[in-house]
């Protein structure tokens, strides 16, 4: 049959989805992604999967999000209301249109889609097929679907379809990655809720790690990564190179493929810098991970037994710290009180302090029992099965 996967475009939603996209297709299906053009061409079809074009750049959903009136009484830290707003407001409208022609067109039996692609409910109910929503880690709160619901509901109307609560993103199955230790609570409200291993993906099939990796020095090995939309604050990479330069530990720091590591200047000797480095081939050598707190990085780390250094900047970071510390599986430093003593004093400690890793590991434990994605596709099977009446 075929599966259609629906997802912002952007590494954070992508990624996760994919290894169940490459699932379904091991197993005889034919798979195809929709999200916004410069992301299919750029990211999706190089990695050999279909693609149509659909929905808004990520700079033009922001940029029409700042403008709504609405904006003006909407507080800058109220990161939830702010993205209810561009996401199943912004977003939504400006892919459903695209989404439903490649339905008519592609004639899937089936769409999977990004729990916060608020587009991909109402397509897929429009053309009578059921739509799986697919996390990309913890649950936001209660208070952003109330909001997202609210605000999607008059597109629904507008397309002639009646709207289900909260975007209808949980009206059928909800496929969670996010180990049950380090879910929210409120996941607990989801009707159709089952457990989907989280594979980290990241195109390592034809990469390989830099040859200066396996002459590392035997001594700790510490990552330091922003993700590929935080990672243009000022100053944050080179107060990780000059205040662990003399520390007994190497420091390995990825700046995105969008910088340049010559930014950074010259560099202590323990310290080396790349673009990019494949983080499944990585984090095998590494003793502790320093992170924005983005789902992808953090699972992926927690999921090699990994301690974290947090420093949340946006979005749903700031809930991964706070849960991180909450669990003891990390420690998290706002970025407005980062100096040299703060970092080589919170490196130090979860370097020298066992009980970090302890959770850590055991939190990697719960995703090890987590089904792999081979083990959902039959779930996605039943899916289309019973929305074409058996």
């Amino acid at each position: 049959m075929r599966m259609l996967f629906s997802c912002l475009p952007g590494f954070g939603h992508f990624n996760p989805m994919m290894p169940l996209a490459q699932a379904a297709s091991e197993a005889g299906h034919e798979v195809a992604f929709a999200t916004a053009e410069r992301f299919c061409r750029r990211v999706i079809e190089p990695a050999g999967v279909a693609a149509f074009g659909a929905g808004l750049s990520p700079p033009d959903v922001e940029a029409r999000t700042r403008r709504l009136p609405e904006m003006a009484s909407i507080d800058d830290n109220d990161v939830w209301a702010f993205g209810a707003h561009m996401f199943a407001r912004v977003a939504a409208a400006g892919k459903v249109a695209d989404l439903a022609s490649i339905i008519d067109e592609w004639r899937p039996q089936l769409v999977v889609h990004d729990a916060i692609d608020f587009a991909a409910p109402l397509a897929a109910r429009r053309a009578g097929l059921r739509s799986v929503a697919h996390s990309f880690g913890a649950l936001q709160p209660d208070s952003f679907w109330a909001l997202a619901g609210e605000l999607v509901s008059p597109l629904w109307h507008e397309w002639n379809v009646a709207p289900g609560p909260f975007g209808s993103v949980f009206d059928y199955l909800y496929l969670d990655i996010c180990p049950p230790s380090f879910q929210a609570d409120n996941a607990s409200g989801i009707p159709v809720l089952r457990p989907l291993r989280p594979v980290p993906y990241d195109l390592s099939g034809a990469a390989e790690l830099p040859s200066w990796v396996g002459a590392l020095p035997p001594r700790p090995t510490v990552y330091v990564t922003m993700g590929t939309i935080f990672n243009d604050t000022p100053g944050v990479f080179e107060a990780f190179a000059t205040a662990l330069a003399d520390s007994d530990v190497n420091v390995v720091i990825t700046v995105g493929l969008d910088r340049d590591p010559a930014e950074l200047g010259s560099l202590p000797a323990n310290v080396h810098v790349e673009r990019w480095i494949p983080q499944s081939l990585l984090f095998a050598r590494c003793h502790a991970v320093v992170c924005h707190g983005g789902s992808g990085t953090t699972l992926a780390a927690l999921g090699h037994g990994l301690p974290l250094l947090l420093l949340p900047q946006g979005a749903n970071q700031f809930w991964n710290a706070e849960r991180c510390v909450a669990l003891g599986a990390g420690l998290s430093v706002d970025l407005d009180h980062l100096d040299a003593a703060t970092i080589r004093q919170a490196v130090h400690r979860l370097l020298a302090t066992p009980s970090f890793g302890r959770t850590a590991r055991g939190i990697a434990e719960e995703i090890r029992q987590m089904p792999a994605p081979p083990d959902v596709v039959p779930l996605l099977e039943a899916e289309a099965r019973e929305a074409a009446g058996g």
